[in-house]
């Protein structure tokens, strides 16, 4: 191979490599050295965000210090509230999407295999109402439609909701968001289910 072709493949893997905020990994990256991790760089670059590939737009403003390049990811969004920020936004499943978003670029990219990822969402408190077919926002569709389509592209990430609160505010699967592109899942309860979680090393999350 050519040098002009590994100075363009690594430009495409720069350009792709990204994460929530960062997840980008260049020729200076220290990230991937754990004896390094909590060094940051001589000369901060301007590194793509997950912005980059969300509505296309490269980074020119923030110059990045501490760049991320998970091999990686085992987390658990812990959302317990359906509290919506000032663009009728839930801030656990967007974060969610775009945490999937940034690792299905770097999943495509050949950074991190498939086999590494696993992100679920857990739903509960008054967070299931986010889940329900009857009072879903049109925003709040979109971000569960857009991790569906995470799924169905190879991001194993997930969605479930707790049994023990459905089964107190009187609700069954039947209430639940049904949509031809995935499933929310039921779990047996959302305590113990994050509990066990994070002993089998899963990140937490709390949203």
């Amino acid at each position: 191979m050519s040098f002009k072709s590994l100075k363009n493949n690594n430009r495409r893997i720069i350009a792709t490599a990204i994460l929530t905020g960062a997840f980008v990994v260049t020729n200076s990256a220290i990230a991937d050295d754990h004896k390094k991790i909590d060094r940051y760089m001589e000369n901060c670059q301007n590194l793509p965000l997950v912005s980059s590939i969300l509505n296309g737009k490269p980074n020119t403003d923030v110059c990045v210090d501490a760049p991320v390049a998970l091999k990686k990811v085992k987390a658990v969004f812990d959302m317990n509230s359906d509290a919506l920020d000032g663009k009728s936004r839930h801030t656990g499943l967007r974060h969610m999407m775009m945490m999937g978003t940034a690792l299905k670029a770097r999943i495509n990219a050949g950074l991190v295999d498939p086999e590494d990822v696993r992100i679920i969402g857990v739903l509960h408190g008054s967070g299931v109402n986010l889940a329900l077919s009857e009072v879903m926002s049109p925003v709040t569709k979109g971000f569960i439609e857009s991790i569906y389509a995470l799924k169905n592209a190879g991001v194993n990430i997930s969605l479930e909701v707790c049994g023990v609160t459905m089964h107190g505010k009187g609700l069954t699967n039947a209430d639940l968001y049904s949509s031809p592109n995935g499933t929310i899942h039921v779990n047996q309860g959302a305590i113990g289910r994050i509990i066990d979680l994070e002993q089998h090393k899963y990140a937490l999350i709390k949203e």
